[in-house]
């Protein structure tokens, strides 16, 4: 039995076999034991981080994961592999799941400290599952809500030209 409040997200981001892991780094990571989980790690009115204030070598860590603002943030890594709006939504339990899938598939288990409580240090990354190509190029985990993605966008416009040429098609065919 899943120990995560998250689980349904590590199931989507993660291979199968590494399930149990995820679920063991996560519940470490943002700890049951903590006041308030799950909620305490994704915030009531909002998302808040779940350690809640900076450690003493003003690093943040954010999310069921505990993503590492000073590794992962882009605005403070270049070389990180998510971009500026990706990381607006680290504290997304969706999003932070995915992103740490995408840690997990380039640095191992080995990137989280809580990979000794879990036994997984020398689990390597690998695949994920969805689409291949470079991890940069994959697509954001969904539209987040009161987001209009460019489907919605498109699918509006694509009714309003249909709709203008119905009206078109009729006011023709009465002579107009």
């Amino acid at each position: 039995m899943p120990d995560s409040p998250y689980f349904q997200y590590i199931q989507r981001y993660f291979p199968a076999e590494q399930w149990e892991n995820a679920d063991c780094i996560s519940t470490h990571e943002c700890s049951p034991s903590r006041e308030g989980y799950p909620e305490s790690c994704i915030g009531f009115e909002g998302y808040i981080d779940c350690a809640g204030r900076p450690t003493a070598d003003p690093r943040y860590s954010y999310g069921p994961f505990q993503i590492f603002e000073s590794c992962w943030d882009p605005g403070k890594n270049p070389n990180s592999p998510f971009t500026p709006e990706q990381w607006s939504q680290v504290l997304d339990p969706n999003v932070n799941t995915w992103m740490a899938s995408v840690i997990w598939s380039r640095s191992g288990w080995s990137a989280w400290s809580t990979c000794h409580g879990c036994g997984v240090c020398d689990v390597q990354g690998g695949a994920i599952p969805y689409p291949d190509g470079p991890i940069y190029d994959i697509p954001d985990p969904g539209t987040l809500p009161g987001e209009i993605s460019a489907v919605s966008v498109f699918l509006f416009g694509m009714a309003l030209l249909v709709g203008s040429g119905i009206y078109y098609l009729k006011a023709k065919a009465r002579g107009g």
